[in-house]
């Protein structure tokens, strides 16, 4: 007999915006590959939308949390996979009362109280995210002591929870990313131009785009004017005060491929969050070089000017971006 496995989620993962949501497909997948029997259980009801198809064609029934009957007759449900905070607190008391018997996974998707104390260290005065460092705090620390298994996304994540719930209760899966291109076939260093830059409106990102406008560029164009930044992601809304033509949003695009391929670098500036960038992961997925921070570089084990330059200072990362974007011999090594 199978076992059967229901994911719980406010929404159905939008695994081309944003790179939490790409994580948690290929965790489904693999369910699907182990030939389990697989469920998703969410507040969404648009069932035209593409991600609802999406799941629907690879096997995956879609449940909306108002249809009770059909939650229960899915009978001895083996494991439920919370998918992140606010999936977790809003949802465990229904789940555990309609699915009793059910083994609880909680994936953090990452450390949402570590980011908002990040955040503060950089901002002290913004009290909205005093107010969601203890909303999650409680969450993360107290909450999660109800689930059976704990999914961190990183060893140092996971060092971090064991202080608040046992260590043999957590396990670590990071996000998930294989080649997309043939590394011999991809365009070489003179067929690309433009820097790149790829993310949700999630708020370590707009802080990313207002120091890499605010400090980086700058520096970068005194140098050399003629660097372009090129900016992918439903960020428009939330910026305010940037406009330079060589400082352009192309806003949501369906198909991210030509932009890996043919740009010279890829740039992760961020100053706070937490868990494992799937930006990062992405560019490796291209054979894209990259310039990020520690907090970018965090949890991936990575070498500084071996798998990427890694640096937080505006100057230094100004000049190895103009460096890596103009010398050929150190493009080929990252």
């Amino acid at each position: 007999m199978k076992k059967s496995i229901v994911f719980v989620s406010n929404c159905l993962p939008t695994f081309d915006k944003d790179s939490g949501a790409n994580r948690l497909k290929e965790i489904i997948e693999e369910f699907i590959i182990c030939n389990f029997e697989c469920y998703f259980l969410t507040n969404e009801n648009d069932c035209s939308s593409k991600y609802w198809n999406y799941f629907s064609e690879i096997g995956i029934e879609i449940l909306n949390v108002s249809e009770i009957e059909k939650i229960q007759s899915l009978g001895n449900v083996n494991f439920v996979w919370f998918n992140g905070p606010n999936s977790f607190k809003k949802n465990l008391n229904f789940v555990s009362q309609h699915l009793p018997k059910s083994k609880i996974i909680y994936d953090m998707v990452d450390v949402h109280f570590l980011r908002y104390k990040r955040s503060l260290l950089l901002n002290p005065f913004k009290i909205s995210d005093y107010k969601r460092y203890f909303k999650y705090k409680k969450i993360e620390t107290k909450l999660i002591k109800k689930a059976s298994i704990v999914v961190a996304i990183s060893e140092k994540e996971k060092e971090l929870i064991s202080k608040y719930v046992s260590p043999k209760k957590i396990i670590t899966i990071s996000n998930i990313h294989y080649p997309k291109v043939n590394k011999l076939e991809i365009p070489t260093f003179n067929q690309r131009q433009n820097i790149l830059f790829i993310g949700s409106k999630h708020t370590p990102n707009i802080d990313a785009i207002y120091f890499l406008y605010n400090e980086v560029m700058p520096k970068v164009w005194k140098t050399n004017k003629d660097i372009k930044v090129q900016i992918i992601g439903d960020v428009a809304e939330e910026i305010k005060g940037i406009s330079h033509p060589m400082f352009e949003f192309l806003g949501y695009v369906p198909n991210v491929t030509s932009y890996f391929l043919n740009s010279k670098l890829m740039v992760a500036p961020l100053r706070y969050g937490a868990g494992v960038k799937g930006k990062i992961g992405q560019a490796f997925e291209y054979y894209l070089p990259v310039i990020t921070t520690d907090i970018g570089a965090e949890g991936m084990n990575l070498t500084n000017n071996h798998h990427a330059i890694i640096t937080n200072d505006s100057t230094e990362f100004a000049n190895k971006s103009i460096e890596l974007y103009e010398n050929e011999e150190l493009w080929k090594k990252q």
